[in-house]
């Protein structure tokens, strides 16, 4: 396996690069791709990764059942009422950091929005909200729920070519995704008010069913053909560096004790609760806080500011 010639974020020599993995979820037989870790900025990345053609068609035809693959049925992938029930707990966490953010009446977009189940409460709550969604699945949804939605940022920009200000941009688990997250962030910078934020959580590379507990099932799922980027905290700040604002990096945990017990007992994902009630609220909570601490979590949250 050749190594790539510099690093994709921050152009650090073939020396600086390693293998990961040559295992990639969903990769097609013909692609070659791998992951890869820069010891530079301690990105870790896919190469090559999807070319522009692919990328279109598996974000407009193909991730929903990708995703519903990963995820079950249960997820909700392919049914967007069944997408925003399942996501209720999702939107309860998120809630709980991104209220302090919040003030009345803000003009908020949310960039890769799904079934919209982060902004119906929010308008519901007074927000002017618009998404950014290219799932044909989705997008239709939204419209059908009077949300205004877009199928890429580059359409919202040319049919608002007198570009309103927004207070707060969010995404969830979006930015790696993303071929070039640094002009993916900076074009968002463009489209906030002087007073506003960015908002995102991305997967963190520490999650500690890899770092810790090193479980071969959950490796063999983790390492995705729809990432071209995993951060540590590290690589982010790295990232975020770039921008030249103002920016905080918090961490959380997604995902409970039960789930990582599914995980090393069984090697699949769908664990979540599963033992609560035997094990108790408490000790899920406690052990999501300890992860947090010691930086073993699988979540980080990125807060950008305009200056």
């Amino acid at each position: 396996m050749s190594i790539p010639e510099k690093c994709p974020l921050c152009s650090s020599g073939p020396a600086k690069q390693s293998v990961v993995t040559s295992h990639v979820y969903g990769k097609r037989n013909k692609r070659s791709s791998a992951f890869f870790h820069c010891k530079n900025c301690d990105v870790r990345y896919q190469f090559p990764s999807l070319s522009e053609e692919e990328e279109v068609l598996f974000y407009t035809e193909e991730f929903e059942s990708f995703m519903s693959s990963r995820s079950g049925e249960s997820g909700g992938w392919l049914k967007a009422e069944q997408h925003v029930e399942a996501n209720q707990k999702t939107y309860q966490r998120r809630i709980k950091y991104l209220s302090s953010f919040l003030e009345p009446k803000m003009n908020i977009l949310e960039v890769g929005c799904s079934s919209g189940f982060m902004l119906y409460p929010l308008i519901n709550d007074g927000h002017n909200c618009v998404g950014i969604e290219p799932s044909g699945v989705f997008s239709n949804f939204l419209s059908d729920n009077g949300i205004e939605v877009y199928d890429s940022l580059d359409n919202y920009k040319k049919i608002n070519e007198s570009q309103s200000f927004f207070d707060l941009i969010m995404h969830y688990f979006v930015l790696e995704h993303i071929s070039d997250p640094i002009n993916f962030l900076k074009s968002q910078l463009e489209l906030i008010s002087s007073n506003g934020k960015i908002i995102f959580e991305i997967p963190n590379v520490a999650d500690p069913l890899a770092s810790i507990y090193d479980i071969p099932a959950f490796e063999r799922f983790y390492w995705s053909l729809a990432h071209p980027w995993y951060f540590s905290e590290s690589s982010l700040d790295f990232l975020l560096s770039q921008l030249g604002v103002k920016y905080e990096i918090h961490r959380d945990q997604r995902y409970d004790l039960s789930n990582h017990i599914i995980w090393a007992r069984d090697g699949k994902p769908g664990g979540m609760e599963r033992f609560t009630s035997k094990i108790g609220i408490d000790i899920e909570e406690q052990y999501k806080k300890a992860l947090v601490k010691s930086g073993y979590c699988d979540t980080l949250i990125a807060v950008v500011y305009k200056y």
